[in-house]
């Protein structure tokens, strides 16, 4: 005797191999149509079969009774997270690392908050009391975590706008979201007898304007000169030629603190390159530096022209390509009577990598040797 639920999919399962009868005879028995109703047919037929076989999950006896009539687990968002997770993890793998390490980590979480709140439904009959029991176990962790995702959401959907926009727009969009936040918690503290849910909609509003600029704003790049600068690498390597260069050049500082410790002082005075140790007033053209330890070498200009420090100190291999490439340090451009301080850390002796030299670009043929013990 059928029941009445396998009735009902073996019925579907016998339209879907009669639609895939068909649709061989008049349309095409090779076509993807075909695997589709084909595979209707026999899902159908699996969950009928599983219907017949446990009557439909009808109790037949007082502890199946009993088991029916408990009430059913409390709805959960933590499986769709838990799907979402591996979704982000499967496209991570293929895009972007950050969306990988972002799958990993919902999945963590969704996986610790799916599994204590099943832990907490069997604490008792009582629902209540099982979401008491919850709340104790994680709020306790939840809250500081939320806080601080919120934070950090915040925080990089403002830097997201900041990066966006030019230099001046950013400096009054700056002042003027300061200026509301500033306002919104003057009134909130004034007038005490705001309701709750106002000042709650009203911090929803702000956090929901700011999440969508600053999407907005990471979708649509960084402003021109930023995408430039990263293009051409103006952040990382120095510009060691003799000219002056817009960015590594920009802004210097031309000022050393007395507390630094030099070990030697490099000077250009009437187009001649001279060196003078500490506690040594001969002019010398050879400098011994201490290998391993970061080192001061102090450049003074005493000339009319802009020059700069530069340190040449051998070569080295580009990971294992085999070429070789000259390693070099330099100050910033140094002006009339203005000093720059050079901080090296050579690992190398001199005689393993070749000479080491200090020069400075335009005035040919003028250098101090280095040596490192």
């Amino acid at each position: 005797m059928f029941t009445t639920g396998s009735k009902y999919y073996f019925g579907v399962a016998g339209l879907g191999s009669l639609g895939a009868v068909l649709y061989m005879v008049l349309v095409n028995p090779c076509d993807v149509g075909v695997l589709a109703l084909l595979g209707i047919a026999i899902a159908m037929s699996l969950v009928g079969g599983v219907a017949q076989f446990t009557d439909d999950f009808d109790a037949d006896t007082v502890s199946e009774a009993v088991t029916a009539s408990a009430s059913a687990p409390a709805k959960s968002m933590w499986p769709l997270l838990l799907a979402l997770g591996g979704v982000l993890l499967l496209v991570g793998m293929t895009a972007k690392p950050i969306i990988f390490i972002l799958g990993i980590v919902v999945i963590f979480a969704a996986g610790v908050e799916w599994a204590l709140q099943s832990w907490a439904e069997r604490a008792s009959t009582d629902s209540a009391f099982n979401r008491f029991v919850r709340e104790r176990a994680l709020s306790s962790l939840e809250l500081p975590l939320l806080a601080g995702g919120i934070v950090a959401t915040i925080a990089v959907a403002f830097s997201r706008i900041m990066l966006a926009v030019s230099p001046q727009s950013g400096a009054i969009l700056f002042i003027m979201i300061a200026t509301a936040v500033l306002v919104v918690g003057f009134l909130v503290a004034l007038k005490t007898n705001l309701k709750k849910s106002t000042i709650a909609a009203t911090c929803v509003l702000g956090a929901v304007v700011l999440l969508v600029s600053g999407g907005i704003a990471g979708f649509s790049g960084n402003r021109e000169e930023l995408v430039v600068a990263a293009a051409e690498d103006h952040y990382s390597h120095k510009e060691c030629e003799a000219a002056s260069s817009e960015h590594f050049d920009k802004n210097s500082n031309n000022a050393v603190s007395m507390k630094s410790g030099i070990s030697a002082t490099i000077r250009v005075k009437d187009g001649k390159l001279t060196a003078q140790l500490i506690g040594i007033d001969t002019p010398v053209q050879v400098v011994t530096l201490a290998r391993s330890n970061l080192t001061t070498i102090l450049f003074r200009n005493l000339d009319d022209a802009q020059y700069r420090l530069v340190a040449n100190l051998g070569t080295q291999k580009v990971g294992d390509t085999g070429v070789e490439e000259e390693i070099v340090d330099c100050t910033q451009m140094t002006g009339k009577d203005q000093t720059q301080a050079l901080i090296l850390k050579i690992s190398k002796p001199s005689a393993s990598s070749g000479p080491y030299t200090l020069t400075v670009p335009g005035l040919e043929g003028q250098e101090i040797a280095v040596v490192v013990p």
